[in-house]
């Protein structure tokens, strides 16, 4: 990747809205052009939510993916997968030598990075469209890598400095991600059934147990993982052997925190 389609800002309202004025400037800017800053003054997360970040302390990126043949609208979450594969392998090589120790680097349906049960990484992808086809998508990244603490009402934030107790090389680590993200988008279009394959593979508590789960009704549940849908919808059996599909925000994992129970 060249210079011409990198951009860094010291300061920015948002890396997603910045490739956008960066589209509207230059409406053929190459696929996998990336944006970073070193700090956001209106982050955004899933569903309005704001992302928290330190100045200087955490990777903060957007990514163009432009599909190399047509892409219907419904094949949207092959992005959220890829994204999210190339997210979890890039953390799991930073930290290779510590993968032992730690707990795993999982994909929270749809497209969460956690390590154990917090949450290390968020996504937020935007997609363009023409006509029914996906003309291009900007992939928003959020990785907190040497934040030391976070202040905000986020319920269970880690950094890697977090889980080593030493600073990483945040340049060196956009690259890798650049890099992983490159690799898994060329599975969309060419090796989908192994894109899906890794993507069940990594998803958190997919390990074949009963785990708790809540309706927006406040209904809790016991159910296990069973696979996603192209749509993105999750498949979960219920412990009568039912099995239900939802679509984002149809159901929420329960995770135990000291205070209360989160719903993510």
């Amino acid at each position: 990747m060249n210079s011409s389609t990198i951009r860094h800002l010291q300061e920015v309202d948002s890396t997603n809205s910045e490739m956008k004025r960066w589209l509207g400037v230059c409406p053929d800017l190459l696929s996998h052009s990336c944006v970073y800053a070193d700090y956001q003054v209106s982050g955004r997360g899933q569903i309005g939510n704001s992302w928290e970040s330190e100045r200087n302390a955490n990777i903060l990126m957007s990514i163009l993916y432009r599909p190399t043949e047509p892409m219907h609208v419904r094949r949207q979450f092959d992005i959220s997968m890829a994204v999210a594969l190339a997210v979890k392998s890039t953390i799991e090589e930073v930290l290779s030598d510590n993968l032992d120790t730690l707990d795993r680097v999982s994909v929270k349906w749809p497209n969460d990075v956690y390590v154990g049960e917090k949450k290390i990484c968020g996504i937020l992808i935007e997609n363009t469209l023409a006509g029914a086809n996906i003309n291009y998508s900007i992939v928003g990244i959020g990785l907190n890598v040497n934040q030391k603490e976070f202040i905000s009402d986020a319920p269970n934030p880690v950094s890697l400095y977090q889980l080593i107790k030493k600073n990483c090389d945040e340049q060196g680590i956009r690259l890798i991600l650049q890099r992983n993200f490159k690799l898994y988008s060329d599975y969309i279009q060419n090796n989908i059934d192994r894109l899906h394959e890794e993507y069940i593979k990594a998803l958190f508590r997919a390990d074949g147990n009963m785990h708790e789960w809540a309706l927006p009704t406040g209904e809790y549940f016991q159910a296990k993982i069973i696979d996603t849908l192209p749509s993105g919808y999750i498949i979960l059996e219920k412990e009568n052997g039912e099995q239900l599909s939802f679509a984002f925000k149809e159901v929420s994992h329960v995770i135990k925190l000291k205070t209360r129970d989160h719903l993510t």
